[in-house]
């Protein structure tokens, strides 16, 4: 089988092939009114595939020219993104050498699948209605016409950017609600024609004022000289942010802090922090000057940004001292975008410049604001009620709107809707970075949008208000952008943000955050204030997992754009319970639930040809011989799941935690389901034989798969933590409990496997014998490098060894093994003693659970159950030394110590465990 061969064998969901699977309603073809292809999703990687991404890129563009309206079109590559995972390519249209505003053609291919799986075409079809160049007007005379309406009401005006292009004349930007501090309503409407819908050669110019200063885009007919309309090239947000650490607010347990604050109340949330800076001058003056930004005092009114003989930028409060302002802008702005950094976009990273921040302007206003038309670009931060520069949230948001310049195509037109949705979360999540209490979490502002200068009451995270609601059309900007945000946020808390640790919480962070950086570049042209925008930019957000987690999150972000009312839930939503109090909701459980006894896996010894009930109940599995395995698979979605488009695949793992889907796991069977499972419903499928051959523990995963709810990441073949796969997508279901039967005083012994990840980590391992009866003794035996650089609890070493050490732990204890290193793809071995307890329940379950934690994060669980066993007459024992079987009372039973009785409830599970019938008290079961 060739390698494309093998990609497309892995991928095709089976029963439908050549559809592509499922994972957003925009997933296929959209197509315009005209018939032209506009815009397609393929996040499955499962039509367009070629031999290398850029192949498929060039193949899709020229055999399909003719369906996206190009063929003949002066088309051409502008950009070439590559970042993990995804090949972007870009296409600008011209006409006569000149280029079309908007008009472009985005081709984003799967590197790893080498497919393509996004297109967004806003190209022209026809150009037949544009105007020749050589009847443009001299560009003195358009010049002079795009600066006239700014002749009053400014210190100076000039031109700092004219480009000519052709442009569709069919939208107008959206006027604010009142005057500017920057631009009065009766600017920004001058010229204002209705637009005809020609394709107009235009002069697009960006205009720059003083006094006040401002930047705006001016655009001119380049025909007939007129003006057709002025707007803002700055990015606002529509509030006052602050931070400190993270910001009074947060900090303080009332909330209270606000404008009326005083420099002692403020002191008290002062902390010290240490970041980088540029070296002294040349008069031996520090700045606070950097790789990233500079404060600079451009902007009115006037403060001479600080500077120092040592390199200490200490100011008390931003009350006592407004130079506060500036150390505060620098190190957030400076700690933010290395962050960014950090994260390895590669188009990110290949754009990022050093921004130029005034932390204390625009004295007059609440708006603070990102101008990315100036070079450096740069961010004025406001003065009004609490300093923008005093809020982590505000500077977070306004420098997320350069992220997105950066990352955008060059020529994009029209404001990106929702833009401030994506600025509002990013500074709601790094924020949360530092909140370890979780303060106001989800109050994008708290500093600056608080009680007493409350601005508003919808810019939040958690809002419920629905795209779907029927006076959608009447809310705010404000709450529009907060509903989304809010859809965001809740994906966030989905990925770990809900946990405890930081640490999870952190990993969320960043996963999220290369999400939003993987989003920008695949959003097409959008209109204003529009649920379909909301929409696309949902379709791309999930595409972009698809891309970079091989879609493990596609449930949890469906289902939370379904939330806020962006689509109806799946129709068709199949699932596999992971413990006894599972909805199917995504992510399964809090994160301390047993997600790995799922109810809907179990084991039968027997098939019905056997008379078997497949209902009655999992049983113990019985090694060296054939048992059969079924799976539950249920239907939460309001249509049914038609027969014949799913199929059920079961796995196993040797016994450990840690492991890697799907490395250590190996294929038992595939099934397809034949039967319809309706809305609510549930259908059994199986059995699936299997013949075990390690005694004790199993890991048992099963995974449903088809076109309307697929997979994506459990089919994926990519390597991931088996347990996130568990947690995060109810497609798949795990079972691992095999209990042990002990008589009193007996001992069980066991094999067990620590993994490592895909990656290296830190790690811990919990041992809870918090059930076991505390004359219970636990004894470990693994490699010393576990060992000797760990922190222990409720546990000792015995027997420190070069290679391998014991550990003895008491029952009723929890121990804690913990900072060990386990290097990528690493395995320690371990063997567990378990000395059991001389007195217990009889058939009463002890359980000992070993949980492997690495980074902070649950990694798995293995649960060994031991029944205790007190009345002998029902059970055979067997010798492991000698391999004998007896029961109770023979001869030779009482001369058998407790450590080498271990019972069996069935013949047949000692047999097929290699236990020889005694010749005195089993002659029927002895075989020489």
């Amino acid at each position: 089988m060739g390698r494309n061969e093998e990609r497309r064998h892995r991928n095709d969901p089976g029963p439908v092939p050549g559809e592509p699977l499922r994972m957003s309603p925009g997933v296929g073809e959209h197509r315009g009114a005209d018939g032209v292809l506009r815009r397609l999703l393929d996040p499955g990687a499962t039509l367009y595939r070629a031999p290398t991404a850029r192949r498929a890129v060039n193949t899709f563009v020229r055999e399909r020219a003719s369906e996206l309206g190009t063929e003949g079109a002066d088309l051409r590559e502008i950009r070439a993104d590559r970042d993990s995972g995804t090949l972007n390519v870009r296409y600008q249209q011209f006409h006569k050498d000149v280029p079309i505003r908007g008009a472009m053609l985005q081709v984003v291919a799967d590197t790893g699948q080498a497919a393509v799986v996004q297109v967004e075409n806003a190209t022209e079809v026809d150009v037949s209605d544009a105007p020749d160049a050589t009847a443009a007007q001299d560009p003195g005379l358009v010049e002079k016409a795009a600066l006239a309406p700014f002749r009053q009401g400014y210190a100076t005006v000039s031109i700092a950017r004219d480009e000519l292009v052709y442009l569709r004349d069919t939208t107008r930007p959206p006027l604010p609600e009142a005057d500017r501090p920057t631009a009065s309503l009766a600017l920004l409407r001058k010229g204002r024609r209705r637009p005809d819908g020609r394709l107009h050669l235009v002069h697009d110019l960006i205009v720059e004022t003083t006094g006040p200063f401002e930047h705006f885009r001016v655009v001119v007919d380049a025909v007939d000289g007129k003006l057709l309309w002025i707007e803002i090239a700055g990015r606002y947000v529509t509030a006052t942010l602050g931070v400190y650490m993270p910001d009074p607010a947060t900090q303080s347990t009332d909330g209270s802090p606000s404008s009326l604050s005083t420099h002692g109340i403020l002191e008290e949330f002062v902390r010290e922090v240490q970041t980088d800076i540029a070296d002294a001058d040349e008069q031996g003056l520090f700045h606070l000057d950097g790789k990233w930004c500079r404060c600079s005092d451009w902007d009115a009114p006037e403060f001479p940004q600080p500077a120092s003989t040592t390199k200490v930028f200490r100011f008390g409060s931003h009350v006592q001292d407004k130079a506060f302002l500036s150390a505060n802008a620098y190190y957030w702005t400076h700690t933010f975008a290395q962050y960014l950094h950090d994260l390895g976009n590669e188009t990110l990273n290949a754009h990022m410049v050093q921004v130029e921040i005034d932390p204390q302007g625009a004295a007059s206003t609440d708006l603070s604001e990102w101008i990315g038309t100036t070079t450096p670009p740069r961010i004025r931060f406001d003065m009004e009620g609490v300093p923008g520069a005093a809020d982590l949230g505000v500077i977070v948001h306004e420098y997320t709107h350069g992220v997105i310049q950066w990352l955008r195509p060059p020529g994009a037109t029209g404001p990106l809707e929702y833009e401030h949705s994506i600025c509002d979360v990013m500074a709601g999540i790094f924020r949360d970075r530092f909140n370890p209490a979780g303060h106001r979490r989800t109050e994008t502002f708290p500093f600056d949008n608080n009680p007493h200068d409350e601005w508003s009451k919808g810019r939040r995270l958690d809002l419920t208000q629905r795209f779907d609601d029927a006076d959608f059309d009447d809310y705010t900007p404000d709450v529009r952008t907060s509903m989304l945000a809010s859809a965001l946020w809740r994906c966030y808390l989905g990925m770990g943000g809900s946990s405890k640790e930081g640490a999870v919480r952190k990993k969320a962070g960043d996963k999220m955050t290369r999400l939003l950086l993987a989003l920008v570049p695949r959003l097409g042209p959008d209109t204003a204030q529009s649920k379909q925008n909301a929409v696309h930019l949902a379709d791309a957000f999930i595409a972009a997992d698809g891309t970079l987690n091989n879609g493990l999150h596609n449930s949890l972000l469906y289902n939370s754009f379904s939330d806020q009312g962006l689509w109806e839930r799946r129709n068709v939503d199949v699932w596999i319970a992971d413990w006894s109090g599972d909805t199917g909701a995504i992510p399964s459980g809090t994160g301390n639930d047993p997600t790995w006894q799922s109810p809907d896996i179990w084991v039968r010894n027997n098939t019905t040809t056997d008379g078997d009930d497949p209902e009655a109940g999992h049983q113990d599995p019985i090694v060296n011989r054939t048992n059969y395995i079924y799976v539950r698979v249920r239907n939460r979605g309001t249509a049914q799941a038609d027969a014949d488009r799913f199929t059920v695949e079961t796995r196993r793992c040797n016994p450990g935690t840690g492991m890697t889907w799907p490395t250590h796991f190996t294929s038992i069977g595939s099934k397809v389901i034949h039967q319809a499972i309706p809305p609510g419903g549930a259908v059994r499928v199986g059995p699936f034989p299997w013949t075990p051959t390690i005694v004790g523990h199993e890991c048992l995963i099963a995974v449903v798969d088809g076109k309307a709810d697929p997979a994506k990441a459990a089919m994926s073949g990519e390597p991931l933590a088996h347990d996130q796969l568990v947690r995060q997508s109810n497609n798949v279901g795990q079972r691992n409990v095999s209990p042990q039967k002990s008589v009193l005083g007996g001992q069980t012994r066991l094999p067990l496997e620590l993994h490592g990840a895909p990656v290296a980590t830190d790690g811990a391992w919990e041992l809870d014998a918090r059930e076991m009866p505390p004359d219970t003794e636990i004894t470990i035996r693994t490699l010393s490098r576990l060992v000797k650089d760990s922190t222990l609890s409720h546990i000792a070493v015995t027997e420190l060894g070069q290679v391998r050490s014991t550990l003895r732990m008491k029952g009723g204890d929890r121990a804690l093994i913990e900072g060990f290193r386990l290097d990528a793809k690493d395995k320690v071995v371990a063997e567990l003693v378990l000395d059991f307890a001389h007195e217990a329940e009889h058939l009463k379950g002890y359980p000992f659970v070993a949980t492997q934690i690495q980074d902070h994060e649950v990694a798995g669980r293995v649960t060994i159950e031991i029944i205790a066993v007190k009345e002998l007459d029902e059970f055979f024992f067997g010798n492991p030394k000698s391999h004998e079987l007896h029961i109770s009372t023979c001869r030779f039973f009482e001369k058998l110590s407790l450590t080498h009785r271990l019972p069996f409830a069935r013949l047949e599970e000692a047999r097929a465990q290699g236990y020889n019938g005694c010749a005195y008290c089993l002659p029927e079961a002895n075989t020489g």
